[in-house]
């Protein structure tokens, strides 16, 4: 995927000292099931930061009858 301009593009780019943690937060379709993936960062007083990632299942997929 690639961002284009826009908020979301801003916000991953931006160099603001005071975050100390970012989410995204996307929800698909992963064989008939609704799943939320998390992805976030935390940032750490050096500079450096720890990126995570996690999958949770929440419904099966209804089919209009």
């Amino acid at each position: 995927m690639v961002v284009k301009d826009g908020p979301l593009k801003y916000a991953i780019e931006s160099e603001d000292s005071n975050i100390i943690k970012q989410e995204l937060i996307t929800y698909k379709i992963v064989d008939d099931r609704i799943v939320k993936e998390t992805v976030d960062r935390r940032f750490l007083e050096n500079g450096d930061y720890i990126d995570s990632t996690s999958q949770e299942p929440l419904t099966r997929k209804r089919y209009a009858t």
